[in-house]
């Protein structure tokens, strides 16, 4: 894989007195509704073009992946996926949709893993995805320390959490971390760039953390006489 370049910078119960009747024509069913509607405020296709046209083929561990919402999304823009997660529930679903998608081994995979695991091998995913669950992990030196040797270099991690502000969907302030506390954690634990994109998402903030500045010397060496230089 080329060097990734990047520049700093409700569940619905629906009440229906005929509630064997199939919807109207045109209108979409619960389920439809529901991922139509986090569509509006998610805006992943924003991520997707954050990422850039080398996310087609590369191995990304969705790191709790959940329902699968970002997993799926990731897969039709032709990534390959690791889904991981500590819920049997989500594993369940996970499952479900990759049957009902006649998904293979080597476009899915699906990981149970214990509370705390991030849940990938030695240099075995390109790229990883953490949406709205970094505050939840206890020991995050721990986590990412794990996380980066999973991942090949330069260990792109692409985190995404809440603005620290009221919003219409989301978490309580209380709940929410100001975008520098992130900034310094990632950077506390490993990360040498650390860059925030807040205005591709309504009420969210993409993080961005690689390791591209994090070269030797022989390296940066053969990088300045002009050579093509593929980090491992």
């Amino acid at each position: 894989m080329r060097p990734f370049l990047l520049l700093p910078a409700l569940l619905l119960f629906a009440c229906n007195t005929a509630s064997d009747a199939p919807p109207e024509e045109g209108k979409p069913v619960p389920e439809q509704a529901q991922a139509n509607e986090r569509d509006a405020w998610q805006r992943p296709e924003e991520l997707v073009t954050l990422i850039g046209p080398q996310l087609a083929g590369s191995t990304i561990a969705d790191l709790f992946a959940g329902d699968g919402y970002f997993t799926f999304k990731l897969i039709d823009a032709g990534a390959n996926v690791i889904a991981i997660d500590n819920d049997p529930a989500n594993i369940a679903l996970l499952e479900q949709r990759k049957k009902e998608l006649g998904l293979s081994n080597s476009r899915l995979q699906i990981r149970a893993v214990p509370v705390g695991d991030p849940g990938i091998r030695a240099a075995e995913a390109d790229m990883a995805l953490l949406v709205h669950r970094f505050g939840s992990i206890k020991d995050k030196g721990a986590y990412l320390t794990q996380l980066r040797e999973g991942l090949r270099y330069p260990r792109p991690l692409f985190l995404i959490d809440w603005q620290y502000r009221e919003t219409p969907v989301g978490p309580p302030l209380t709940e929410r971390r100001m975008s520098d506390a992130i900034m310094e954690d990632l950077g506390a634990f490993g990360y040498s760039d650390v860059a925030a994109h807040g205005a591709k998402m309504p009420y969210q903030i993409i993080f961005v953390a690689t390791d591209y500045y994090e070269m030797d010397a022989d390296t940066y060496d053969k990088m300045m006489d002009g050579m093509e230089v593929v980090p491992q």
